[in-house]
C-alpha cells in the first residue's frame, strides 16, 4: 500500500528535510524488517486554494484522515495541520506490517504527526500525495537510489546535495538512478485517471486472489485438515526471512504442503499405471492420476502437468540460488513466485474436482485424548 509520513516543521531553523531523512532512514533501517522496495516521494503538504480558509482546512483535514483507510495520525497533534507547515516523506509501497512498525519507531519523535495509507482514487489525495510531492529515492533493503531525471548539470548537483542530506545513515550504498522523467509533466501516462484506474485494480486483484484463498480453505480442508497450519507455517517463514537458508526453508515448506495434499488426495499404491508409478515417493504422478480420475477435459489435465513442472523448476532453482549464496532480493523474488504457483495449483485441485471432497476429521485423536484425560482423572480419584 501506498502510505505517507508527516512531520511538522514549521519552527525548525535549519534544513528540516535533512532532519526528517535521518530519522526515517535510521528508524527503517534499524527496524532490520525483511526485503523493502518502494520509490520514496518527498516533499511540503500543500494545501489547494480553496482550502485556505480555516474551516475549508478543517473539512480538508476531514476528506483525508476520515475513513476506512489505515490511519495512524496522531489524534492530539491534528491541529498541527491547520496551523503549521507539514513535510511528507510517502512509501509508494509498502507492506502494512512494516508500515505499522515504522509508525510505531516514529510515534515519540516530538515532530512526528502518524502516518496515513494513501488511495489514489480520491482526487485530492493523489494531488496532494502524487501531484504535489515527487520521487527523490528508491529505497532497496538496505541501500538507497537518488533519483534524477538527466545528468545534466543541475540534476547532478542535486545528487551531491541530498549525498550530504543522507550522509549518517547507515546505508549500505547510496547510488543514482535516472528515473526519466516519470511522474513529471513529461510522462503522459502520470494523471489522475491512470492512478484511479491503478486503485481500482489492485482492490479487484485482492479481492480475486481473497476469493481463491477462501474456497481453497473452504474446500481442500475437508480432505487436508492441516492444509490451514501448513499454510500458516509457509507465510511466517516468508515473511520473516533475510538469508538465502531461510527462503530456502519457506521453499521446502511449499514442497512439504504439496506432498501432504497429494498423500491426501491420492495415497500412495503399488499400482503402475501406463507405466507409471504411484508408489510413495512418486508425487506428481500421483497427483496427475487423481486429475484423471476426475477429469473434465484434457484442457484441465494439461493444466494441472504444467503448473507442477512450473513448481518443481522453481523449487530447483531456488535450491541452486541459496547452494550459490545469491544475495537475497533474488531470493525473495524466486520464493514468492514459488508460494504463488503452490497456491494457483491447489486451486487447480478443488476446480477440477466434481464432488466434494471427502471429510477426514481426525476423531481418533480426540477420542484418545479424551480417553487419556479420563483415564488419568480416574487415577487421581
Amino acid at each position: 500500500m501506498k502510505v505517507a509520513y508527516h512531520f511538522k516543521c514549521t519552527e525548525i531553523n535549519d534544513r528540516y528535510d535533512a532532519l526528517f531523512f535521518k530519522k526515517m532512514f535510521t528508524k527503517l533501517l534499524h527496524l532490520n524488517v525483511p526485503f523493502i522496495s518502494s520509490k520514496i516521494l518527498t516533499g511540503d503538504l500543500i494545501v489547494p486554494q480553496s482550502f485556505e480558509k480555516a474551516e475549508d482546512k478543517i473539512a480538508l483535514i476531514s476528506l483525508l484522515f476520515i475513513g476506512d483507510k489505515w490511519t495512524r495520525i496522531i489524534s492530539e497533534k491534528l491541529k498541527f495541520f491547520l496551523k503549521q507547515d507539514v513535510f511528507i516523506i510517502c512509501f509508494e509501497t509498502i507492506q502494512k506490517e512494516i508500515a505499522e512498525k515504522l509508525h510505531e519507531a516514529l510515534v515519540e519523535e516530538p515532530h512526528y504527526l502518524g502516518a496515513l495509507e494513501i488511495d489514489n482514487s480520491i482526487q485530492i489525495q493523489w494531488w496532494i500525495y502524487g501531484e504535489c510531492i515527487g520521487p527523490h529515492f528508491r529505497i532497496l533493503d538496505k541501500k538507497i537510489n537518488i533519483l534524477i531525471d538527466s545528468d545534466s548539470e543541475e540534476d547532478l548537483e542535486a545528487v551531491e546535495d541530498y549525498k550530504e542530506l543522507l550522509e549518517g545513515i547507515p546505508f549500505e550504498k547510496i547510488s543514482t538512478e535516472f528515473s526519466n522523467y516519470r511522474y513529471s509533466l513529461l510522462d503522459d501516462n502520470h494523471n489522475f485517471e491512470n492512478a484511479k484506474r491503478a486503485v481500482e485494480w489492485r482492490k479487484g486483484t485482492e479481492s480475486l486472489f481473497s476469493t481463491v484463498i477462501d474456497e481453497i480453505i473452504s474446500k481442500l480442508t475437508d480432505a487436508a485438515p492441516d492444509l490451514t497450519d501448513r499454510l500458516w507455517n509457509i507465510n511466517y517463514s516468508f515473511q520473516n526471512a533475510q538469508t538465502g537458508e531461510q527462503y530456502a526453508l519457506a521453499m521446502t515448506s511449499c514442497r512439504r504442503l504439496f506432498e501432504y495434499v497429494t498423500d491426501n488426495l491420492f495415497p500412495a499404491t503399488n499400482e503402475i499405471i501406463e507405466g507409471h508409478s504411484l508408489k510413495q515417493d512418486k508425487y506428481k504422478n500421483r497427483l496427475i492420476e487423481f486429475a484423471k480420475r476426475e477429469m473434465r477435459s484434457d484442457t484441465n489435465i494439461d493444466l494441472i502437468v504444467a503448473n507442477t513442472a512450473s513448481l518443481f523448476a522453481e523449487w530447483e532453482k531456488l535450491y541452486t540460488l541459496s547452494n550459490k549464496g545469491v544475495h537475497g532480493e533474488v531470493h525473495r523474488q524466486e520464493c514468492r513466485r514459488c508460494i504463488i504457483r503452490t497456491i494457483l495449483l491447489l486451486d487447480d485441485l478443488i476446480s477440477i474436482k466434481k464432488t466434494p471432497f471427502e471429510v477426514k476429521v481426525k476423531v481418533d485423536k480426540f477420542i484418545e485424548g479424551f480417553l487419556d484425560g479420563f483415564d488419568e482423572k480416574n487415577k487421581k480419584s
